[in-house]
């Protein structure tokens, strides 16, 4: 196995455990619908830390991900808080990277004649050209997210469970809304060169599903396992049949949960009635 190859496995698996991480934080803290919010603007900030970065050459693409992400999610939060209708939000902010994703996407093919393989790129990603700075930002942001969600467990499910009480009993809940939001960004700026900017919102649910509908435990080390196992075996697969690396997780991701919950519902209606 050469060193190719070796860094792209490695990608994969790092990959897999922050998008598990990330999703267990989110299941608990009961913000799970809102990586599915962020596609559009993930799609945005793709294109737009693409552009970034083939027009300035020094700002990478990963930063702009990440200050993109989280200047959509604390526009929502903060217009929520106000009294904004949360629909409302959405529609708004969704149009506003749709403009901005269509704006980078010209200025990309206008800024680069490898414009269009670079959007492309964005979009659906790719564990064979990930190179060792960005093997080791994904180590560096797997790390950081296990541990943040290792030591605000607690947190996380008492801001959730009842945001009033715990705001009484000291517990700053708006400071730690947005330390997931920064996780979550965090995280899809690392994971986006693998596997692209439109199924990364979406991985991020199918651990919390498995955990929830097969294992029916919400354990971290389950989302973990459920993570990796997801990432390494669409992997292999995508290997088998050359095709490309983020459909085939997505796919074997759905038939996970798919084959797991009709098995878990099967054995459930069998033995406990």
């Amino acid at each position: 196995m050469d060193v190719v190859m070796l860094m792209s496995v490695a990608s994969v698996v790092l990959a897999g455990s922050i998008f598990s991480s990330l999703g267990y934080a989110m299941t608990i803290s009961q913000t799970l619908v809102f990586a599915i919010e962020l596609l559009h603007s993930l799609v945005a900030a793709a294109l737009l830390g693409a552009l970034a970065e083939a027009a300035t050459g020094v700002v990478p693409m990963q930063l702009v991900i990440f200050l993109y992400s989280m200047f959509v999610s604390s526009l929502v939060a903060e217009l929520v808080r106000r009294g904004v209708p949360r629909d409302s939000v959405v529609a708004f902010t969704a149009s506003l990277s749709a403009v901005i994703a269509v704006a980078s996407l010209w200025g990309l093919i206008y800024v680069t004649p490898l414009g269009v393989s670079r959007a492309l790129g964005t979009l659906w990603g790719s564990a064979l050209l990930v190179t060792l700075p960005d093997l080791a930002y994904l180590a560096v942001v797997a790390i950081t997210v296990v541990t943040v969600v290792e030591l605000f467990d607690l947190e996380f499910k008492y801001i959730s469970f009842d945001p009033e009480l715990a705001a009484a009993s000291g517990l700053n809940v708006r400071a730690y809304y947005y330390l997931i939001y920064a996780t979550a960004s965090l995280s899809l700026s690392a994971a986006v060169k693998v596997y692209g900017s439109i199924l990364a919102s979406v991985l991020v649910v199918l651990p919390g599903m498995a955990a929830q509908y097969v294992f029916k435990k919400i354990d971290l080390r389950v989302f973990l396992l459920v993570g990796v196992l997801v990432s390494t075996l669409g992997y292999a697969v995508s290997l088998a049949l050359g095709a490309q690396t983020s459909l085939c997780v997505g796919v074997v991701g759905l038939a996970v949960v798919a084959l797991g919950t009709t098995s878990r519902w099967v054995y459930d209606r069998r033995f406990n009635t």
